[in-house]
C-alpha cells in the first residue's frame, strides 16, 4: 500500500507558516551577532546588582552597593551630615532592563521599598515605620528621589 504524500492547499499553506515562522525565530535570535552584542551592552549598562549607586531625595542621600539580588549595603547622610547605615537582606525584582523593586525591613522597623529607574535616573520610594501618633501605630511616607550610578 502506497502512502498517501500529497497535500491540501490548507495543510501546504501550514507547513509553509511554521516553516518561515522557524526561520524567523531564528533569525531573530541571532548567534552572538551585533544586535545581541548591543542589547547586552544596553542591558549591563543599566544593570544594578553588582553596582554602587547614589541616591538624592530632599532631605537625604543615600549611596547603596547592590552587592547580589538579597543584599544591599547603604550608608544614608541627612542634611546634617549625620550618616546611618546597614546591610540589609531585600526582597528583589528586575522588572525590565532598567527597572527594578527592591523591599527590605530595617532593624528598627523601618520598611522601605523602592522602584529604581536606572536608566531615566529615578526612585520612587515608601517608607512605613512605626508612629505613636497613629491609630495603626505605623505612619507611612512617599519619596521621589534622583539615582546615579556610582564610578
Amino acid at each position: 500500500m502506497k502512502a498517501n504524500t500529497r497535500f491540501n492547499r490548507n495543510q501546504r499553506m501550514l507547513i509553509i507558516s511554521g516553516i518561515s515562522a522557524l526561520l524567523f525565530f531564528q533569525a531573530c535570535a541571532g548567534n552572538g551577532g551585533t544586535a545581541d552584542k548591543q542589547a547586552a551592552a544596553i542591558d549591563s549598562a543599566y544593570a544594578l546588582i553588582g553596582k554602587s549607586g547614589k541616591i538624592t531625595y530632599t532631605d537625604f542621600t543615600a549611596e547603596v552597593a547592590y552587592l547580589n539580588d538579597s543584599t544591599v549595603h547603604w550608608t544614608a547622610i541627612d542634611k546634617t551630615g549625620k550618616t546611618n547605615q546597614g546591610t540589609e537582606k531585600i526582597s528583589y525584582k528586575q522588572l525590565n532592563d532598567h527597572l527594578y523593586f527592591l523591599n527590605w525591613i530595617e532593624q528598627d522597623g523601618l520598611t522601605v521599598s523602592q522602584v529604581i529607574n536606572t536608566k531615566e535616573g529615578e526612585v520612587d520610594a515608601f517608607l512605613s515605620y512605626k508612629d505613636e501618633k497613629s491609630t495603626a501605630g505605623r505612619a507611612a511616607q512617599f519619596l521621589k528621589g534622583k539615582f546615579e550610578f556610582k564610578k
